[in-house]
């Protein structure tokens, strides 16, 4: 639970304050105030994600104009990537005023089905109440957590993505399942299957975040995956042609993972990714793929 104002009559405080899929919650307020006009309790989450943000000349034109003026002035600053956060509206509704007075009551929320899981990256689930009135109105806020269970995504086996390399040898990551909590031991296996005969390869397999920002309104900013440490899991392998390569790995997901999610301004996404160097070889490029899965919270939560 916080408050906007320090000075606020009012109470908001969210139960329980941690929550699943399609569970209903509820927000109790106490106090009261007077002289209300209206008010209002909106359900939603603070949306973070990264914007462009354009500085003073945006244009290459301006740029041009102000080349000499840019001389040694330090601190110029024509632009740049920043955090920011929206607040997200998913459900509004006016309470009721008695002769001008607002009183305490209690307000139920179902979470939807699609919410995004809360997460510092993603997305923060609050209520808020907005009560206009004569004099300073009055604002206060409750937040609570939103987790995702492996038994609410919503997921299927997702195609590879071969992302870096020419293709001389085709890697086919291979999984039991599509959905893993954070944490949790990513067992399976990867087949190279070499098109032609190439040198020996070394192969590596780690897991791959990606943070993407996608805001309605403003410039969007470009973001890179993030790559975890990579397992190696052999190194020399015997690559030839038509010939398929099994090799099986363990891998662990962070323990502080934040989940899948897609949400208004930002979405998370994350993969297992495979990577092929044939050592030794200049004339072979280094072979990467990745294979999608979704994150849920840890086991436990929820």
């Amino acid at each position: 639970m916080g408050l906007f104002r320090r000075s606020a009559p009012v109470d908001l405080a969210v139960s329980p304050p941690l929550a699943v899929l399609r569970q209903t919650v509820t927000a109790t307020v106490t106090g009261s105030v007077d002289r209300v006009r209206s008010a209002r309790l909106d359900w939603g989450y603070t949306n973070f994600f990264r914007h462009r943000w354009a500085g003073h000349a945006d244009s290459a034109a301006a740029q041009l104009n102000d080349d000499l003026w840019l001389l040694g002035e330090v601190g110029t600053n024509y632009g740049g990537d920043r955090d920011t956060e929206e607040w997200v509206s998913v459900t509004a509704v006016d309470l009721p005023i008695a002769t001008g007075e607002l009183t305490g009551g209690s307000y139920d929320f179902k979470v939807p089905s699609w919410a995004p899981a809360s997460s510092r990256e993603i997305a923060r689930w609050s209520c808020r109440l907005t009560v206009d009135r004569e004099g300073p109105d009055v604002e206060a806020r409750g937040d609570f957590t939103v987790v995702v269970r492996p038994e609410d995504a919503d997921a299927g086996d997702e195609p590879m993505e071969r992302y870096d390399g020419s293709g001389e040898t085709v890697i086919e990551i291979t999984l039991p399942s599509p959905v893993y909590a954070a944490g949790q031991v990513v067992r399976g296996q990867i087949t190279l299957t070499p098109t032609t005969d190439v040198p020996d390869g070394d192969l590596g397999v780690s897991w791959q975040r990606h943070r993407e920002s996608h805001p309605l309104t403003g410039n969007p900013c470009t973001t890179a995956p993030v790559d975890g440490p990579i397992v190696k899991l052999g190194q020399g392998i015997r690559l030839r042609a038509g010939v398929p390569t099994v090799v099986p790995f363990d891998l662990v997901l962070p323990e502080d993972a934040a989940p899948t999610a897609a949400a208004v301004h930002s979405s998370m996404s994350w993969f297992i990714r495979a990577e092929l160097f044939c050592a030794g070889s200049t004339g072979h490029m280094t072979e990467r793929v990745r294979k999608p899965i979704v994150v849920v919270n840890a086991v436990g939560q929820g």
